[in-house]
């Protein structure tokens, strides 16, 4: 009986939070992608500063996230991020970090990068994550490139209707 009574007030606290590890909350979200590092070892100097170009430049989107799809939280968040045959493999998430890797069959999915590594954080307002692959193509100098990207996702409010 003792321990029934000891665990009430845990169970009361943990009901009281709403949300699984993960969810977000549902609303207008902002997302800037931007390119944070590209590395082609063995590039004459020319080909090194065009690349370093690319460095800083973003993109943003907004768009409207529903209820559903904040229930779903960063893991599907993660999965959004895939193009092309791309697959989220490893996928760990818990206490505010996530981690996994993308692979990507064939050409132009995962940015160019068969293989990218992604580690993130997040809160139910904020999805931060870089993601870092390397590139290998015969057209580069040295046959690869390394490049890592950041996207930061925060809610700003409420749908814009």
């Amino acid at each position: 009986m003792k321990q029934t009574l000891a665990t009430l007030p845990l169970i009361a606290i943990l009901a009281a939070c709403g949300q699984a590890d993960g969810e977000l909350n549902p609303g207008n979200w902002k997302s800037t992608m931007a390119m944070s590092k590209f590395d082609i070892p063995g590039a004459p100097p020319e080909v090194a500063e065009r690349a370093k170009t690319m460095l800083g430049q973003s993109q943003t989107t907004e768009a409207c996230m529903s209820e559903a799809e904040a229930k779903a939280g960063v893991r599907s968040m993660s999965n959004s991020m895939q193009q092309g045959d791309c697959t989220m493999e490893d996928f760990k998430q818990g206490g505010g970090t996530m981690s996994g890797t993308m692979v990507c069959e064939g050409t132009g999915g995962g940015f160019g990068a068969p293989k990218m590594a992604m580690t993130g954080t997040y809160t139910a307002d904020k999805v931060t994550m870089v993601m870092a692959g390397e590139i290998a193509d015969d057209k580069l100098p040295g046959g690869k490139a390394n490049m890592e990207m950041s996207l930061t996702s925060e809610r700003t409010g409420e749908c814009k209707r």
